[in-house]
C-alpha cells in the first residue's frame, strides 16, 4: 500500500491531464477526480490518495510531477 500526497502545484499545471490521470490510473471516478483537482488548485488543500500497488503509485506521482503537480510518496509496510 502506498499513499500519494499532492501538496500543491506550480505555474503551468496541466489541470485536465491531471484529472484524467487520477481517473484513468488511480481509478477515481471522473467527477471525484475533478473535485480533488479543484480542491488542490482553488483551496490550496493537500490531497492524499491511497494506491494498492506501490509501483503504480510511483508511476502516478511521476506523471503528476510532469504535469507540474507537487507531491510525494509514502510507502506503508
Amino acid at each position: 500500500m502506498a499513499r500519494i500526497i499532492f501538496e500543491g502545484w506550480e505555474v503551468g499545471m496541466r489541470k485536465i491531464p491531471f484529472t484524467k490521470l487520477l481517473n484513468e490510473k488511480a481509478g477515481i471516478p471522473l467527477t471525484e477526480a475533478k473535485k480533488l483537482k479543484d480542491r488542490l488548485v482553488n483551496d490550496d488543500e493537500i490531497i492524499e490518495i491511497e494506491i494498492e500497488d506501490e509501483d503504480l503509485a510511483r508511476e502516478i506521482l511521476e506523471q503528476a510531477q510532469k504535469l507540474n503537480v507537487k507531491g510525494r510518496l509514502e510507502c506503508q509496510e
